[in-house]
């Protein structure tokens, strides 16, 4: 009886590990999508940015959309250079 047992759990053992390994990796992108050719990644939306409460899975779309139009364009600051002044990007 004892050897029956443990026959059991030795199999249920396989089987689980089995299903276990062939599960697909499940990828959760918070902040959107980001294609390694547009560079570095950008750093996440700060917590002080109350727009982007609700947003955050935009936010890499946001980010590239801005670099491509604006050349100045800084990710950690959300802004881009006009001249001397900073300006806040709205895509």
């Amino acid at each position: 009886m004892r050897k029956l047992m443990f026959a059991g759990l030795a199999a249920a053992m396989l089987v689980g590990s089995a299903g276990a390994s062939s599960a697909q990796p499940v990828v959760v992108e918070r902040y959107g999508h980001w294609e390694p050719a547009w560079g570095a990644a950008p750093p996440p939306p700060l917590r002080r940015w109350h727009n982007w409460r609700g947003h955050e899975a935009n936010w890499y779309g946001h980010v590239h959309n801005c670099m491509v139009r604006y050349h100045g364009y800084d990710a950690r600051r959300d802004m881009y250079r006009e001249g001397r002044r900073w300006v806040s990007c709205r895509d």
